[in-house]
């Protein structure tokens, strides 16, 4: 067994398996340690009656080459040849349940016009919000390593300057959205998938938002094999370019020298054994608490304060509650109507006021919110080979609080009186679907912190509700030499999208650390060689 690398990973969710994968087509010799038997963190898929359950992903969007940088990492990864992305059949539908048979179905392609449709005294304003949506896109095109050197020299007055300005006013999307739209139901339905990220609009910041619904709006895609499908492939590019993967590997101290890391120590959870590893950089893709509290053994808080104390700024309150549920029959044979994705919402909730204290998830019980009900019968989805086992994943925002201080009793008691809750308003727009199901279980918060470790089980990281790198994880630890962070704790922030662009980001970055030096040098000469040629072209004429 290998005991020297080049960079160890401390943990293999998307964040870290996507820096891994882009180390290790750099050449560079990578050991990712994972404490869980299965890879992926939130990005699993676990067994249950004869298929897999897919304990993440839904749905992610993809937006247009020009507008979303995963197609770039998916090019320099080789993920585009690796992966079969299925396009779903439209954004997702909204239905309330006293009015089942009323569907709003929001399109790929065509969103703007079918909402305009739907709410043509609101053209004026849906057309303002699109095009802020496409201007939010524009910005966050590409990470200037993979700029074109012209893009990359006009981005103080294309791009900067308005990430500046959104740093400055921190806009929320509730905030943008009233400066848009009037009618409250709609701008509940333009955040009806808050969920996936936050949980208060007012809280929520305005470029997160834009970004992944101009995506999603463009094209929502499901990996086929599902999210395990997507870890393991990224596994396979790290074990292809000479790399290591080890499961059931629990890291139980990042090994210092002088603040400088120069390994790790974890134990083998099969053998038992003890292991010492050995490399100039470590990556946490772990909680970033974990590496200040538990992980650096040998220094004292003193030492790393100047990192530490940020870990305790950030708020964590984002957590979901999923509902896994196995059927026998195909649902979308029984169920015509039934889309990939919907939207099940209490019209009594539904129809408030949209402000700060009505909009926030967190203000209305648990079993009134908004309920996503993903139907995977409605694609070839890849989890099951059998004509007779069908997924259906229900998920609910929840937080951490919810569930704590509960003994076993209590909590058990708890989640059984939720599930039945959401059965009901399930079986309220799709009668007779428990006839159907084999299988169901509920997962909280509390179920993702013990698989994950990650505190109060966010999916998220921080809380999306600071603009730009002040509210995100540093990527590079300020106290600690050649220590790293790569995880949706860091920029650009949580959801499958942002755990990727992080780690590629955190890896870019170690691989060319003065790549801002050289291209902003080089820009000055380019910038001073055009001066002087115009003065003197100026000077002839």
């Amino acid at each position: 067994m290998d005991t020297q690398f080049d960079a160890i990973i401390i943990g293999s969710g998307l964040g870290g398996l996507s820096c891994a994968a882009t180390l290790s087509k750099a050449n560079k010799k990578v050991l990712v340690l994972e404490q869980h038997s299965l890879i992926g963190g939130c990005a699993t898929c676990f067994k249950r009656k004869g298929m897999l359950v897919d304990a993440g992903l839904h749905e992610m969007d993809f937006g247009t080459e020009k507008r979303d940088m995963k197609h770039a990492i998916f090019k320099h990864l080789g993920l585009d040849k690796k992966l079969y992305l299925i396009t779903l059949p439209s954004a997702w539908s909204i239905v309330e349940q006293d009015k089942p048979n009323k569907i709003l179905t929001i399109p790929h392609g065509n969103t703007k016009e079918a909402l305009i449709a739907a709410f043509p005294h609101e053209k004026e304003g849906i057309e303002k919000y699109f095009k802020k949506l496409g201007f939010q896109s524009f910005l966050i095109r590409s990470f200037p390593f993979d700029m074109k050197f012209i893009d990359f020299f006009f981005a103080p007055i294309t791009t900067l300057i308005f990430f500046a300005y959104n740093m400055v006013r921190n806009k929320s999307v509730g905030e943008v959205l009233d400066s848009c739209i009037k009618d409250p139901k709609l701008k509940r339905i333009l955040n009806i998938n808050i969920s996936y990220y936050h949980h208060n609009p007012f809280k929520f910041i305005w470029s997160y938002h834009a970004i992944a619904q101009n995506n999603y709006y463009n094209k929502g895609v499901y990996i086929k094999g599902g999210s395990q499908k997507l870890s393991d492939t990224l596994s396979e590019i790290v074990r292809e370019n000479g790399g290591e993967v080890r499961a059931d590997s629990d890291v139980v101290e990042i090994l210092c020298d002088d603040k400088s890391v120069k390994g790790v120590k974890y134990i083998d959870k099969k053998t038992k054994q003890e292991i010492e590893v050995y490399a100039d950089t470590i990556i946490a893709n772990c909680d970033p608490h974990i590496v200040y509290t538990k992980l650096l053994k040998n220094l004292t808080p003193s030492e790393y304060k100047k990192d530490s104390r940020l870990t305790e700024d950030f708020t964590l309150t984002s957590s979901l509650i999923s509902l896994y549920m196995i059927f026998d029959k195909n649902l979308s044979e029984i169920y015509p109507n039934m889309d990939y994705s919907t939207f099940l919402v209490d019209e009594k909730y539904f129809n408030r006021p949209f402000d700060s204290k009505n909009a926030d998830s967190a203000n209305t019980q648990i079993e009134c919110r908004d309920f996503a009900f993903v139907n995977y019968s409605k694609i070839d989805s890849g989890l099951s080979d059998r004509d007779d086992r069908y997924l259906g994943v229900g998920a609910v925002y929840s937080y951490y609080e919810e569930w704590d201080n509960l003994d076993k009793v209590a909590y058990k008691a708890k989640k059984q009186e939720l599930q039945d809750a959401l059965v009901k308003r399930l079986e309220s727009v799709y009668p007779n679907i428990m006839e159907h199901c084999i299988h169901i279980e509920l997962a909280t918060p509390k179920t993702i912190e013990r698989y994950t470790r990650t505190r109060k089980g966010v999916i998220y990281g921080y809380d999306q509700d600071k603009e730009g790198f002040i509210g995100r994880e540093r990527f590079k630890s300020k106290s600690i030499k050649n220590l790293y962070f790569a995880s949706s704790f860091g920029f650009p922030g949580g959801g499958f999208t942002g755990a990727i662009l992080g780690g590629y980001r955190t890896a870019r970055k170690i691989l060319d650390p003065y790549f801002y030096a050289k291209r902003i040098t080089l820009c000055v000469i380019f910038g001073t060689a055009v001066g002087i040629g115009i003065s003197a072209l100026i000077k002839m004429i």
